[in-house]
């Protein structure tokens, strides 16, 4: 994403020295948006420094608590591509969920809602994925979920 003179709010992760950058979560020119993912990353990256800025002012810096979950290989280039788990409860009314065996291939879609009423809205997506098993090759995984959004009438 190009920064812009608009994208005032942004939060960052840096190792606990404050040496390295590994990653930006969000830029916005929202500060309600910026609020808000300041709050979900709080959530989703214990044990990790994270900064949040207006423009070059720091607002906000935490260490957050627990330990961290993300091994440091799955942090590229300042993205993580592993590491992020998303909870069932994140999901709106327009995403669809499609799983993927990744042993045969075979997809299907599912509902967000059965997901929810069988594990919960705080079951994170590496959990599930691990529970579910493919309904054609019956190997038991492993399965890949993916959001989708509805198509707009």
């Amino acid at each position: 994403m190009a920064k812009t003179a608009e994208d005032n709010f942004r939060i960052e992760v840096w190792d606990r020295e404050e040496q390295a950058l590994a990653e930006t979560i969000s830029r916005s020119p929202d500060s309600t948006v910026s609020q808000a993912a300041w709050q979900a990353a709080i959530r989703r990256r214990p044990g990790m420094l994270l900064i949040h800025y207006n423009s070059r002012h720091v607002m906000e810096k935490i260490l957050t608590p627990g330990e961290v979950k993300i091994p440091p290989q799955t942090i590229i280039d300042g993205s993580v591509h592993a590491g992020l788990d998303v909870a069932l409860g994140d999901l709106r009314e327009w995403h669809v969920l499609r799983a993927w065996c990744r042993s045969c291939s075979h997809h299907a879609t599912v509902k967000p809602a059965g997901l929810i009423q069988r594990y919960g809205k705080a079951a994170l997506f590496s959990s599930v994925e691990r529970a579910l098993f493919c309904t054609s090759c019956d190997r038991g995984g492993p399965v890949r979920l993916e959001i989708h959004k509805l198509p707009r009438n």
